[in-house]
């Protein structure tokens, strides 16, 4: 096995499984892309304020951006999953981190540009939408830059977490991995949620993201309150996923080098 780094190596692993499995790829990739173009396009088709078509707007973001991507990821790392069945195993010798590194450029190949499309199908299409309606009619309301930006960031650690479960887990890793990642995510939801209500007070209605502001309603007026996170807090909501990213890469590649594959 060879113990070294080398560019050239990570070339020919990347060639072989894109060789390998390019059909797949392109599979998926399509239907990802059609699937955002069919759930974000219809404003276009509406000269006034289409509730549905705004509603299916923020849905493309846990349903295509978030889950649907993932089956992306999970392909792409199907063969560590499959240990010694896959290419890997018979593939000319590398070092570990040439083949985390190889799975991981060609999962970005794909990632990086379904990101970029998603947002600027988003924005463009409400965009034009927004200047075809009256200015005193009701218009469509796009997701706010610093949202927008919360999800991305959550769109790569939901990634690392599909990927070091791909690896992780030897059979059906996919779905462990989501179940996992559900669970785990309704538990923070559900804790931050509780004790953010603890701290208002218990009001009528709350909405808060993790180290992020508050949306409070306190009665029936409806009346809304916004309440930003501290000063103190704010960096950390980007330095968290980017510390919990590299350590999900890191649990992948001590669990790829336990497999020995």
């Amino acid at each position: 096995m060879a113990k070294s780094f080398s560019l050239y190596r990570v070339r020919i692993l990347m060639s072989l499984d894109l060789s390998q499995k390019w059909k797949n790829y392109a599979w998926l990739a399509s239907v990802l892309f059609m699937c955002v173009l069919i759930m974000l396009l219809p404003p276009l088709f509406y000269e006034n304020y289409h509730h549905l078509s705004q509603l299916a707007q923020y849905a493309a973001i846990p349903i295509v951006l978030l889950l649907g991507s993932s089956f992306y990821t999970s392909a792409a790392l199907k063969d560590f999953g499959e240990g010694n069945k896959g290419v890997f195993a018979f593939m000319t010798p590398a070092s570990m981190p040439e083949k985390i590194v190889s799975s991981l450029l060609i999962n970005f190949l794909f990632l990086i540009p379904f990101l970029i499309f998603f947002w600027q199908i988003h924005y463009t299409t409400l965009f034009i939408a927004n200047n075809r309606i009256p200015a005193e009619a009701t218009k469509y309301i796009p997701v706010s830059k610093e949202v927008a930006v919360y999800v991305s960031y959550c769109y790569f650690l939901f990634h690392s977490v599909v990927f070091a479960g791909s690896i992780y887990f030897s059979k059906s890793s996919y779905v462990k991995t989501i179940a996992f990642t559900i669970a785990g995510a309704l538990f923070i939801s559900i804790l931050n949620t509780s004790f953010a209500k603890f701290l208002a007070g218990y009001p009528l209605m709350l909405g808060a993201f993790p180290l992020g502001g508050w949306s409070v309603v306190r009665d029936s007026s409806l009346k809304v309150y916004y309440v930003s996170s501290a000063d103190q807090v704010y960096p950390w909501q980007y330095i968290l996923p980017v510390l919990m990213l590299i350590g999900l890469y890191a649990v992948a590649y001590l669990r790829l080098k336990e497999k020995q594959i």
